[in-house]
């Protein structure tokens, strides 16, 4: 603004030029100039004051100026102005608002003083200096100023006197009536550690602009944070002269800065505890960059130079790579998230499933540049047989289970989408059709709340922010009023205004808020109730403030004075005392919720496990006041817990023993098929006579078959364990199932000297007819190994009580107490293994588990030297329908064999040399072998061969490789082929036989047998 212009002096008066010369200076005066007569009417006024004020002149003549252009109809100035013009008074020059004729208010600075003139009555002249643009400008400032959190100061230099505006006192805390400080005095509010940035006695050295950004301690405990600014400028003479500066409010700015960094933390932190990797995948160089997590979920060495594609390839599973690489190029081709799941190897050898999405980054040109994407280790929730589409499946029920409505509508077309959900939650027909906003408001929303739904989109329309919630009633055709929540959002979609949202139902959540806010009592002893013990602490007196349930937690009765320190601490379990005191002081330090579980001993000595929870009560300051927290009983969880682990590692363990056995198995199977194998040749060789040498021939093959049973009962035991083995339950008549046991064991009968007897057998049981059989013999063997020479075996049934009972009795050695209480045990032959007879020690154990998955029981009764009787009580069940009789099959050593080629794929030249044998031992029979996969696929597309006999590991890839392969070629896929094999579990047989292979043989080869099916086999090939 401009100074005020200083007073024309009263005396001597000045000389008058003549009218014409004093009216053409007057014009020049960029001023609204006036001559009042002695009632303040206007007697003349110059150009300018036509020209701002915006009067006629030969209107404005006459008239008084007061009424023209003052505000005389309202308190103000004008008040005194209007009566001193009035009464020819001169008026010191002084700020006041004005009125142009357009009815604008505009602000000036006016005076007055007489005018004496020759002959005539003295006049008053009046002078308005139009201030309303500078006034404007201020008010701008001062609105800048306030919303702008900006203040203006200013020091004169060297006195240090200054100018502070209001806005800078209140960043200082300061009362502005008490004057502009001096720097030492304001220095003081500046936060200590602060100070040495604000060097300001030093910047008024030499001209220049400075800046400092400092804290400022205000009165109440609070806190500025500003950024001042100020330039020293220089007298004409080249010294400082003064300081002109403003500052800066900058504490809401700093605050949310913290805010995005504690939020980017607590999302790192989120990422951590997510056990989330996050990787890229740069497209020009095609390499892998991963962040730690991610390594760590892989199992590999961190490198910063990341992984080629090639490494990353080698560690997904081969069954899963073809599928990561189709996921790789639909997002190559696609601006969408792609979501995969594979399994990745790790160092050790196991697998991972392996969760991962990725997405498709352009460069400004558009074309592809990387992939980015996270992955989230999944095995825990994934079975080893789950596949892709029942993760999908699964995702959907979820989907639906949630209850999520979601929709979407252009409000110019009024089309919209409802999925499943939507139309449920509104109680309306999926046939009707998603309804008119109108028809959904109309007749669907509750009458109650029409009124403001009708108008709900048009405000999520207008409104600043592009989301909006609104909760409401729904109206059911069945008369059920159902409380929903929209959560809606507008979104741009080619420059077309779209609403999407969701809809949940939150009946169950308005009535129990309803319910809670009626019942805070009642809310109180349901915490009671559930044992949720609540506490105070205060770090700095270390004293407390508890609950009765926290001392009921504790086992103790609540006591009106809490424990101090030491009492609190003798009551948590000696080994997690200093985890809890350190727990809680870092909490205290970095002033931050704790979390933790602990044990406390009670009285009685019991140990209960407790969690914690507590969170920091912050005073203004920032400094932590005291804790609030809670506690409540986890014992029963943490036990819960403990067992589920022991259940998990017996698991494991249990699979590792499976493992170890059936490797064990093959390991132990492939040189006793070289024993055997030869073995039998030996015995089916005509050409040996010689009755000892056919006698050791038969030793041998006693021994390995003893073997075999020892290796195979004990893989069924196995497999009983681990509940591996498939049960497949029938209703089986006892009497065909006596006939077919009998003769199996009628040799070791002769053998020992032991008859074998058959009571009254009748009766239909509901079992496992092959596995029944096997129970059956394995007792009868029993019986007759461990009977006298000349003893009896015998078996019978009788129904007792709706069931079967099955019974074994020998006239034998019999069994002591002692021994019959360990009569089941596994490798427990209860001393016998001495006496030369063979055994294993698990077959009763087998008989046991088998009897049980069977739904049965066993018991024995035994008197030393009179013998055993084992009875096995089955269900009863009914008849079986009667099977057509098959037509009695021709023998296929009675007919003649064709001719035939058979290829053999096995990299062990000791199993060839067994085969060779065998095949040539049938005349027009061909034997043609390979070493690995790949060479028998192809010699087989050149021989076509009539059989093909496929070892299940090869060198180079197994055998269901070789079954996928031979099946894909036209020219091979019409062989059948036969798996011949040392790995025996039943997994291994299911999986061979539901791949494609029409029979499975497990090695050690039992020849006659497997002579005979070859025959039978190319009997049928060739009649067929």
């Amino acid at each position: 603004m401009s100074s005020p212009r200083p007073h024309l002096p009263a005396t001597p008066a000045p000389e008058l030029p003549d009218d014409a010369a004093w009216r053409a200076l007057a014009d020049l005066s960029s001023d609204m100039l006036a001559l009042l007569d002695e009632q303040g009417c206007i007697t003349w006024v110059n150009e300018a004051f036509a020209r701002i004020g915006g009067l006629d002149t030969r209107v404005a003549l006459g008239q008084p100026l007061a009424s023209l252009i003052g505000f005389t109809d309202s308190p103000g100035p004008w008040d005194v102005i209007a009566p001193a013009l009035a009464g020819g008074q001169a008026i010191p020059a002084q700020e006041l608002p004005w009125r142009h004729p357009s009815g604008d208010t505009r602000w000036g600075r006016l005076s007055a003083r007489t005018l004496p003139r020759p002959g005539a009555s003295s006049g008053l002249l009046v002078a308005l200096q139009d201030l309303s643009e500078q006034h404007r400008l201020a008010e701008l400032l001062e609105t800048a100023q306030e919303f702008g959190r900006l203040g203006v100061w200013e020091r004169k230099i060297p006195s240090g006197e200054g100018r502070w505006d209001r806005h800078v006192f209140r960043f200082f805390g300061m009362d502005h009536t008490t004057g502009t400080p001096d720097f030492t005095v304001a220095a003081k509010r500046i936060h200590p550690d602060d100070l040495p940035r604000v060097d300001y006695p030093a910047s008024t050295r030499q001209a220049g602009r400075y800046e400092a950004r400092y804290r400022v301690m205000l009165p109440d405990g609070g806190v500025q944070r500003l950024h001042s600014q100020w330039e020293v400028k220089n007298s004409p003479q080249g010294q400082p002269e003064r300081t002109v500066g403003i500052m800066v409010d900058d504490t809401e700015t700093y605050e949310l800065a913290q805010a995005f960094n504690d939020t980017s933390e607590q999302l790192r932190l989120a990422v951590d505890l997510g056990n989330i990797a996050i990787w890229r995948q740069d497209l020009r160089t095609n390499r892998f960059h991963y962040n730690y997590r991610a390594y760590q979920v892989l199992d590999i060495t961190p490198k910063p130079e990341g992984l080629s594609l090639e490494e990353v390839r080698s560690l997904i599973h081969p069954d899963d790579l073809p599928r990561v690489i189709a996921a790789a190029g639909t997002a190559l081709n696609s601006d969408r998230p792609v979501d995969m799941e594979a399994r990745y190897r790790r160092t050790d050898g196991s697998w991972r499933y392996v969760l991962t999405r990725r997405v498709l980054r352009r460069d400004a040109a558009g074309e592809p540049l990387e992939f980015v994407g996270v992955a989230l280790d999944v095995t825990e929730q994934v079975e080893k047989s789950r596949r892709a589409n029942e993760l999908a499946q699964r995702l959907e029920i979820a989907t639906h289970s949630a209850g999520v409505g979601v929709f979407s509508r252009d409000p110019e077309t009024e089309e919209g989408e409802w999925n499943t959900e939507m139309f449920r939650l509104n109680g309306r027909a999926p046939e009707l059709g998603v309804p008119t906003r109108d028809e959904w408001v109309e007749t669907i929303i509750h009458p109650d709340d029409r009124p403001m739904m009708r108008h709900v989109r048009e405000s999520l329309l207008a409104a600043p922010t592009d989301k909006h919630e609104q909760q409401y009633r729904v109206v059911w055709p069945s008369g059920e009023v159902r409380w929903l929540v929209n959560r809606a959002r507008r979104v741009q979609r080619s420059g077309r205004t779209m609403i999407f949202g969701v809809t949940l139902d939150v009946t169950d959540r308005v009535r129990t808020e309803a319910a809670l806010r009626s019942a805070n009592e009642r809310v109180a002893l349901t915490a009671h109730s559930v044992g949720l013990g609540t506490w105070e602490w205060d770090p700095k007196t270390d004293t407390s403030t508890w609950d009765d349930q926290m001392y009921r937690l504790r086992g103790v009765e609540p006591a009106a004075i809490p424990p101090n320190a030491r009492g609190r601490r003798e009551m948590v379990h000696p080994d997690d005392q200093d985890r809890v005191d350190k727990l809680l002081a870092e909490a205290v330090a970095q002033q931050k919720s704790a979390a933790y579980e602990f044990r406390v001993v009670w009285p009685d000595g019991s140990v209960h496990w407790l969690a914690s929870r507590s969170t920091p009560i912050v005073g203004p300051d920032g400094g932590a006041l005291h804790y609030i927290g809670v506690n409540w009983d986890i014992t029963e969880g943490v036990n819960a817990e403990t067992a589920r682990r022991e259940k998990f590692i017996a698991q494991r363990e249990s699979e590792a023993k499976s493992q170890f056995l059936a490797r064990m198995s093959h390991e132990l199977r492939t040189p006793l098929n070289a024993v055997l194998g030869f073995a039998q040749l030996l015995q089916l060789d005509s050409d040996i006579n010689d009755t000892e040498q056919r006698s050791r021939i038969e030793h041998i093959l006693s021994a390995g078959e003893h073997l075999l049973s020892l290796i195979n009962d004990v893989l069924d035991l196995s497999s009983l364990e681990s509940g591996q083995l498939k049960l497949d339950m029938q209703a089986v008549p006892l009497a065909e199932l006596v006939n077919e046991a009998l003769p199996l064991v009628t040799p070791l009968a002769k053998g020992f000297h032991v008859k074998v007897e058959c009571g009254d057998i009748d009766g239909v049981v509901w079992a496992d007819r092959i596995r029944l059989r096997q129970v059956l013999i394995n007792l009868l063997s029993n019986a007759i190994k461990y009977n006298r020479r000349g003893g009896v075996a015998r078996v019978g049934t009788e129904l007792h009580q709706g069931k079967v009972v099955v019974t074994v009795t020998d006239t034998g050695r019999g069994l002591t107490p002692e021994q019959r209480a360990h009569l089941f045990e596994p490798f427990n032959r209860l001393g016998i293994e001495r006496e030369g007879i063979e055994g294993t020690g698990i077959g009763l154990a087998i008989v046991k588990t088998l009897v049980g998955r069977m739904g049965g029981s066993i018991e024995v009764c035994s008197e030393p030297g009179t013998g055993s009787s084992f009875s096995v009580k089955l269900q009863r069940a009914d008849q079986p329908s009667p099977v057509a009789a098959d037509e009695p099959a021709q023998p296929a050593s009675e007919a003649r064999v064709p001719a035939a080629t058979l290829l053999y794929i096995e990299d062990n030249p000791i199993n060839v040399m067994l085969m060779q044998e065998l095949v040539a031992s049938r005349e027009g029979w061909t034997l043609v072998s390979e070493l690995n996969g790949a060479r028998g696929v192809a010699r087989a597309a050149e021989l076509r061969p009539d059989l093909v006999l496929v070892d299940m590991q090869l060198p180079d890839f197994d055998g269901f490789e070789v079954l996928r392969r031979l099946s894909a070629d036209p020219r091979t896929s019409h062989l059948p082929c036969l798996a011949v094999s040392a790995n025996a579990m039943p997994d291994d047989v299911a999986r061979a036989l539901a791949a494609g292979f029409v029979e499975y043989w497990t090695k050690p080869i039992n020849f006659a047998a497997f002579l005979k099916s070859l025959e039978s086999r190319l009997s049928t090939l060739r009649q067929g």
